[in-house]
């Protein structure tokens, strides 16, 4: 059983899942296991060349293990998140806007999981869908669930709003860069943009890359951020409770 009315975190069963816990998990399970993707499928000598993306690491072998099993793992986690902040704020946020923010992180944490299994070898239009919707959905729940919250925690409202700022402009500079480099070799080539090869758009890459890894770092960040106002909200509820 699920119970996500506790007061100090999500029950599981006989467990108990702290929100604390859960928000440390929801940005520490992607970090570490795609870094350690990353760092496998270069030592490996699997890298096709540096920077890469961050999917060229979801390779056949030890590193696509571990990117499927920490994106998957991630995805649960960020929907237990999304489902536990609703919870816990629906009574004192801005309610239609935490309502938006709830399906988005939902439909981010979804895909999040398709994704962990659409690699770009095999499924590369699946791939870029659901990376789209996972990047796209995630940075909008974000900038929802914090515009959600009337009164932030003052250091998560900051980091948050650095983090929002860092994603957005390297969001940009990679749908920019690659969005160029795919239709200046389409229109060199006369093919498909799912046909050109990886090596041919590299020169874009070369930006777009780095900006992707920034933008998933600055997406942990927002993720990371929620631990300040959950703690505030949890001091709060327990105040107010030895007052009454």
């Amino acid at each position: 059983m699920l119970d996500l009315k506790r007061g100090d975190g999500i029950g599981i069963g006989p467990y108990l899942l702290r929100d604390t816990r859960l928000v440390t998990f929801a940005w520490m399970v992607p970090l570490c296991s795609i870094i350690a993707a990353v760092g496998i499928h270069v030592a490996l000598g699997n890298a096709r060349d540096v920077p890469f993306f961050i999917s060229e690491a979801d390779y056949p072998g030890l590193e696509r293990f571990v990117f499927t099993t920490g994106l998957l793992t991630s995805a649960a986690f960020h929907f237990l998140l999304t489902l536990r902040l609703y919870t816990l704020f629906n009574g004192v946020a801005r309610r239609k806007i935490l309502q938006i923010a709830t399906i988005l992180g939902i439909a981010s944490s979804t895909h999040l999981a398709v994704l962990a299994f659409a690699n770009m070898y095999d499924h590369l239009t699946l791939h870029v869908y659901t990376s789209l919707v996972v990047f796209h959905g995630g940075f909008t729940w974000a900038i929802l669930a914090h515009f959600s919250l009337p009164h932030p925690h003052r250091t998560g409202r900051t980091v948050r709003l650095i983090s929002l700022f860092i994603a957005f402009v390297s969001l940009t500079t990679m749908t920019v860069a690659m969005s160029r480099g795919i239709e200046q070799q389409r229109r060199a080539y006369d093919i498909q943009p799912e046909m050109i090869p990886l090596d041919d758009l590299q020169p874009w890459i070369d930006v777009a890359a780095p900006a992707e890894f920034i933008l998933f770092f600055s997406l942990l960040g927002c993720l990371a951020s929620f631990s300040w106002d959950v703690i505030k909200h949890t001091n709060q509820t327990k105040d107010s409770t030895i007052e009454t």
